[in-house]
């Protein structure tokens, strides 16, 4: 869905967060947008590993140790995950190729028979939430740069929180990309 000010907004894209965003949950962070519409939107946070891995948190699948990541910082007692499963129950498209959820038995039965595979899922513990208008306002307050990222680099779970902010920063382009070598603190510039 498109807003006024900004047509190409919209499910699939990612916010790359500004150099100097004053918010430190979301310093040097890419997060996919998996819902936006006029209600508000929701979104994941794709280089912010946490400390565990996926059978810590799903004990039926001890031999599964993808890393999971901070999704963002509301409901951090919630599990999610995108994947490129189309026949997954209850998926959500998010954007060609990727779906967010669906049947969480259905996605544990595909592990454990070895018809899912590891690079086709990133999990998450939370998510990343704003209410009507206020996702909007934060990118009029250049706190967001909107853009895309390959698919390929969304699952890539060895990319680091500092190399996937730069990898969007740089594949936005232009003077855009040169955000990519700003320091943490302009200060030590």
């Amino acid at each position: 869905m498109s807003s006024k000010g900004y047509p190409n907004l919209h499910t699939g894209q990612v916010l790359i967060s500004e150099p100097f965003i004053e918010d430190p949950t979301f310093e040097r962070s890419v997060i996919l947008l998996a819902e936006y519409h006029a209600e508000g939107a929701v979104g994941f946070v794709l280089n912010q590993p946490s400390n565990f891995v996926l059978s810590d948190l799903v004990p039926d699948l001890s031999a599964v140790n993808l890393p999971i990541f901070m999704g963002g910082p509301v409901e951090l007692d919630s599990l999610h995950c995108i994947h490129n499963c189309p026949h997954i129950d209850g998926a959500i498209g998010v954007k060609q190729n990727i779906y967010w959820g669906g049947d969480f038995e259905q996605i544990i039965a595909g592990f454990k028979s070895g018809l899912l595979k590891e690079h086709q899922f990133k999990f998450f513990m939370g998510y990343s939430g704003w209410a009507q208008n206020q996702l909007l306002n934060e990118i009029k307050q250049k706190s967001w740069i909107i853009g895309s990222i390959a698919d390929r680099i969304i699952f890539d779970h060895t990319k680091n929180t500092k190399e996937l902010w730069k990898y969007a920063l740089k594949n936005k382009g232009g003077k855009v990309a040169l955000l990519a070598n700003s320091p943490i603190s302009p200060l030590l510039n």
